[in-house]
């Protein structure tokens, strides 16, 4: 009997801290991905940085590389973003990865499973472990809810006007909270939902060449149609419809039914529609 009432304890204590962490992320209106990670040496090594981005926005977050996060609010108070960290924990036998979401205090707001990989080449451990750490967050439903305690926290150097934007928008939430329903929060959710929708979308240029995708045993060549040369080679993931592309700093995605080059150029997003033959 004294057993069971210990096992039930433990379970009680685990889903509280599971609604906590649940319930803490909401606060957090951005996550900020690093370009670098510090258990791998050079920026955006084996394109883990980012994969991490690329998979966070997948779950739902409104997440950006260092370089790219130019949004006002953030600007004047970063304690609205999470910082994401990828943890490498040693172990002789596999590799092994886990995700960590720090506030502007270096507290860990949340902390994804552990995802492993017995691969012995680094580049695909690393990669495979990371998307493996991905995977034990699918029960993680995240929409942002303004924290009135993060907003307060904006820099003290603001104008005028701004503080007065500040004290509407904390007045604002405070009234929301008052009347909310389960219908506000349902409009709410859904909005929220749209508003994290990608932008590009509409303003992607399209690759005018048709590539024919040739197997190989990590991947794919693309061969330009015209000329049947190779102009670009995919590489495996470990995910489906997610490859990186070989010497160079891009990734190749299929999302909509649409195939799509992500890459950076001097430290700047672009992005390409392909059109491939498989």
């Amino acid at each position: 009997m004294r057993k069971f009432f210990l096992v039930l304890f433990v379970l009680s204590i685990t889903q509280v801290l599971s609604v906590n962490a649940q319930n803490s992320l909401n606060d957090y209106k951005y996550v900020v991905v690093p370009h670098y990670f510090d258990f791998v040496a050079g920026e955006d090594a084996y394109r883990l940085n980012t994969m991490t981005r690329f998979l966070l926005k997948k779950q739902g977050f409104n997440a950006f590389m260092e370089k790219e996060i130019d949004e006002r609010d953030y600007e004047l108070n970063k304690c609205l973003a999470l910082t994401a960290r990828m943890v490498n924990i040693k172990s002789a036998l596999k590799t092994k990865l886990k995700l960590e979401l720090r506030n502007c205090d270096d507290e860990i707001v949340f902390e994804s499973g552990i995802g492993t990989s017995k691969v012995k080449t680094y580049e695909i451990a690393y990669k495979k472990a990371l998307t493996a750490a991905f995977e034990t967050m699918k029960d993680v439903k995240y929409t942002y809810r303004p924290n009135e305690k993060i907003i307060s926290r904006a820099r003290k150097s603001q104008s005028e006007d701004e503080v007065k934007e500040l004290k509407a928008e904390i007045a604002k939430l405070k009234k929301e909270k008052k009347k909310e329903t389960t219908t506000s929060t349902v409009k709410e959710s859904k909005a929220s939902k749209s508003a994290k929708m990608p932008k590009v979308a509409k303003a992607t240029p399209e690759d005018k060449t048709y590539y024919i995708a040739k197997k190989i045993s990590n991947g794919y060549d693309l061969l330009d149609s015209n000329t049947n040369t190779v102009k670009l080679t995919l590489l495996k993931t470990g995910m489906t419809d997610v490859f990186t592309v070989k010497n160079k700093n891009g990734i190749v995605y299929k999302k909509d039914g649409v195939w799509t080059m992500e890459y950076t150029v001097d430290g700047n997003p672009v992005y390409k529609v392909l059109n491939i033959s498989f």
